[in-house]
């Protein structure tokens, strides 16, 4: 196959990949500006010819997909794909794959580094090392803190497997009770509500669709408690920034 690398990563720390493409006989046009954050319009000039793009966040639209006569296949390197107009592929016949299982336990790893950066509070810390400054400061144990998980898909189960390890207390909120995964992991439900206002650390973990696109804004904030943390490895317009700004510096949150 003749295949469009539209990614902005792809081959950027390793040519392992696009070596695995060339041995198993496909052809590859690679990203032609580099490694680079791309336009539709920039994707349209090289898409007539290709049958399968790998792209990261980078915009499918359907104007690039009628530009690509051949296209057969979308493979987006992450799990979400709200970066690729679906309807547009269901209309051309065009498969959107993900890469389920790739990134589902680094992602977790970032949350609980996350989490303990802020309990033991490295940043503030190292900061001070590099400024020559010794001045213990007062940090906390996640043992027992209430790590409320918005949303249990994939991510969310691999991050409720390493907070047990370090004994937090957690709970998570998602539109569709996941009973399942409260049998498996003892995790326990409760309303969003409830959830922000009993969380230490609210960790977001949804899809980017119209519905969440903004979920997070001032006054949902408001309701957590003054000393919780907010961490966002989902995708950034979950989280209304301006909000999350105005909450933190009227200390209705502790940070993010």
């Amino acid at each position: 196959a003749k295949v469009l690398i539209t990614s902005e990563y792809f081959t950027k720390f390793s040519p392992r990949a696009k070596e695995i493409l060339l041995e198993a006989g496909h052809t590859v046009i690679d990203n032609p500006y580099g490694h680079k954050f791309l336009t539709p319009e920039e994707i349209i000039p090289y898409a007539g010819e290709a049958e399968a793009f790998i792209c990261d966040l980078e915009k499918i639209t359907r104007e690039v997909m009628e530009r690509a006569p051949h296209l057969k296949i979308i493979a987006r390197r992450g799990v979400g794909v709200d970066s690729v107009d679906l309807g547009a592929a269901k209309d051309h016949g065009v498969t959107v794959a993900r890469t389920l299982g790739a990134v589902e336990a680094p992602v977790a790893e970032l949350v609980m580094t996350y989490i303990l950066m802020n309990a033991r509070r490295v940043p503030a810390l190292s900061r001070q090392m590099k400024n020559h400054v010794w001045d213990k400061q007062l940090a906390y144990s996640s043992e027992g803190k209430v790590l409320g998980i918005v949303g249990m898909g994939s991510i969310a189960k691999e991050v409720v497997r390493r907070a047990r390890v370090f004994q937090m207390d957690i709970a998570y909120y998602d539109i569709i009770r996941n009973e399942a995964a409260e049998k498996e992991f003892g995790v326990r439900y409760l309303p969003l509500d409830d959830l922000l206002a009993s969380a230490d650390y609210l960790s977001i973990h949804v899809p980017l669709t119209p519905e969440t696109t903004g979920m997070f804004g001032y006054d949902t904030l408001c309701k957590c408690k003054p000393t919780a943390y907010l961490i966002n490895t989902a995708r950034g317009p979950i989280v209304d920034e301006e909000g999350l700004y105005r909450a933190i510096r009227e200390k209705r949150l502790s940070g993010a």
